[in-house]
């Protein structure tokens, strides 16, 4: 707290601070200022629900506060899980794989039936996202050359591509049917 505000509640070091007064200040301090913090964080970047619950904690808000601000974020619409992964989706679908962005969304706290919903309301979002020709890219990016890989070459093509989301089929697929120009 502000030392106005310590002032304005007749809070001193020391001395006990009556139920009333924590009320006080949860009420007419707390919440405006969680509200506010929320307001910020989202001016500068987009949150998930989960995320800006977490921004909020290590702001030391106490947890009926938090629920507030979200609350109140969430009912201006400022919050929504469901758009935030509609926008995820459809400004990475030339980039990254399916299963990148579903544990991408994960991590930032949408849940999977969410993420699940959002796919498959986004007309052709499998059909539009095509593995293999990212694939090509990032071989063609990292300057790999696959003409004729070693086992050991194949083994760290394989780890890099997997680590990215592509499935081993994928990647397989498009090894066998790679002409040499990208190498």
């Amino acid at each position: 707290m502000y030392k106005s505000e310590l002032a304005a509640y007749g809070i001193v070091e020391g001395e006990i601070i009556t139920e009333e007064t924590c009320e006080l200040i949860k009420t007419e301090v707390l919440t405006k200022r969680a509200r506010l913090r929320a307001m910020n964080l989202l001016m500068k970047h987009s949150f998930t629900e989960r995320k800006l619950r977490e921004k909020l904690i290590e702001g030391g808000y106490p947890d009926e506060i938090i629920d507030d601000a979200l609350q109140y974020v969430i009912g201006y619409g400022y919050v929504d899980d469901r758009a935030f992964a509609r926008d995820y989706i459809t400004s990475h679908n030339q980039d990254k794989s399916i299963r990148r962005m579903v544990s991408d969304l994960t991590a930032k706290g949408v849940s999977r039936d969410i993420i699940d919903d959002v796919l498959t309301s986004i007309d052709g979002t499998a059909d539009a996202v095509d593995e293999e020709e990212q694939i090509r890219r990032l071989l063609t990016k990292r300057r790999l050359d696959i003409s004729d890989p070693s086992t050991e070459q194949l083994g760290k093509i394989y780890s890099y591509l997997t680590g990215r989301g592509y499935s081993a089929e994928t990647i397989r697929k498009v090894l066998r049917n790679t002409p040499e120009e990208i190498s």
